[in-house]
């Protein structure tokens, strides 16, 4: 005896085989999965062969489609879209099965690839045009962008020449960047011309080019090792005037110099210095987020409390860390709790929408908290509220299918769908998937 899961598959596999025939590849795939996944429940595993063909054949007719596509952009030379087409085309390909990958899978990947040089040749020009100008950062972007299109995959020699003049962008740009600090340098403005050298060594380290590295080091040893004590100076000014952003930021930048220049004693110096700063910048955030939630402004004495948690450990100070770790745990607690008695309000309201949005929110928040228990019972009653409003959906679909508005009772039944299988009811999500296959059936006539 034929059980209903398989009269109900050969009926979702009977629609799909007349999307096919109407070349509605796309829903006709959704159906076939479908018809698939029910027979194997049934355990007909001849059958689910069989229907596990006709998936593939759609998803091989449908990547055909889009590369098609991809064609007709190709010869437009409208490249980037092309890529986005054949790349989708590809992708589809990769679910056909072995034959149809056999069959498409080399010409598909010429294809991509060769738009992806085409595209990247476009973009080349203007690369060009801003290193020409030495308008460095616009340089690097455009040749960063074309070193993401054409990888070693797509082309190993371009690959690799592309991200020679991606480094060459670097190499330029230090080196303009170096001259303006030896100007600095013999003007006397050594805090400038400090700050110059070491953006350019940073620039250097990006390059290819190990000759410039050593020399710009150089430079920059001797240059900071000489006015060191000034930058020290300004830090601790700072510090006096409770500016903890500025004097952070200062002892941070010197750390980095430091380093560049390969100065040890004056790395642990500016290190020691900077830890306290970010110690005392720290608190100052953390007290203004103690304000805002005694205010009880939650959501915003949320992002301080991360922020101060953030720069107590750039200080490396544990116990501020563990503090105010605790403080923003405590404060995000508050926040779900706010956000999850609207929804409950919501709920006594019947307003299942803002009622479900309200209890997703909720468990968004109290995910950054360690509060499990918490997280299982906001997330069983955001599955609840989606559960109501999957069935007032649902309802609204039966309405649209009795005044003959097939197209528009389909898209509403596939919400009620969604919606049920969030909330993991089994029975009606089964229920809901007859009714919008039904209204698609309807849709076929």
């Amino acid at each position: 005896m034929v059980s209903e899961i398989e009269k109900e598959a050969k009926n979702v596999n009977k629609m799909a085989d007349r999307l096919y025939k109407k070349k509605n590849y796309t829903e006709a795939i959704k159906l076939y999965v479908e018809s698939v996944n029910l027979m194997k429940t049934v355990g007909k595993m001849k059958i689910v062969e069989e229907y596990q063909l006709e998936l593939d054949k759609a998803v091989g007719k449908r990547s055909e489609e889009l590369n098609k596509k991809g064609d007709e952009l190709y010869k437009q030379k409208k490249y980037q879209e092309a890529i986005t087409v054949y790349q989708s085309a590809w992708d589809f390909l990769q679910n056909a099965g072995e034959k149809w990958i056999k069959k498409l899978g080399k010409s598909f990947l010429n294809e991509l690839n060769k738009s992806k040089i085409e595209y990247a040749k476009k973009i080349e020009v203007e690369a060009v045009k801003f290193v020409k100008s030495g308008e460095w950062k616009d340089a690097r972007r455009k040749y960063e962008e074309i070193c993401d299109i054409v990888k070693i995959d797509v082309d190993e020699k371009l690959s690799k020449s592309y991200i020679h003049k991606k480094l060459s962008v670097y190499e330029k740009w230090a080196q303009e960047v170096n001259k303006k600090g030896d100007i600095l340098y013999k003007e006397k403005k050594f805090e400038e011309a400090i700050d110059l050298y070491a953006e350019s060594v940073r620039l250097i380290e990006r390059s290819d080019n190990n000759k410039l590295k050593k020399e710009f080091k150089k430079e920059l040893f001797k240059a900071f090792s000489d006015h060191a004590q000034k930058i020290n100076t300004m830090g601790d000014n700072y510090m006096k005037q409770k500016n903890y952003e500025k004097a952070s930021g200062l002892y941070a930048q010197s750390v980095n110099i430091a380093t560049d220049a390969g100065n040890q004693k004056l790395i642990d110096n500016f290190t020691k210095e900077m830890d306290k700063s970010f110690e005392k910048y720290s608190q100052k955030i953390n007290d203004k987020g103690d304000k805002l939630f005694k205010a009880k402004k939650y959501e915003e004495a949320a992002e301080l409390y991360l922020s101060s948690v953030e720069l107590a450990e750039e200080s490396k100070n544990k116990k501020l860390i563990k503090n105010f770790k605790s403080e923003y745990v405590k404060c995000n607690e508050k926040w779900a709790k706010e956000v999850n008695n609207e929804g409950d309000l919501a709920m006594k309201q019947k307003k299942f929408d803002k009622a479900a949005q309200n209890y997703r929110k909720s468990v968004e928040i109290i995910k950054n908290t360690n509060n499990t228990s918490l997280l299982k019972k906001y997330n069983e009653e955001y599955k609840k509220a989606c559960l109501n409003l999957a069935k007032e959906v649902n309802n609204e679909g039966d309405r649209l299918y009795k005044e003959s508005k097939y197209e528009e009772a389909y898209k509403i039944y596939n919400r009620s769908v969604n919606l049920a299988e969030i909330s993991g009811d089994a029975g009606k999500i089964k229920s809901f998937t007859k009714e919008r296959n039904k209204a698609l059936e309807k849709m076929q006539i």
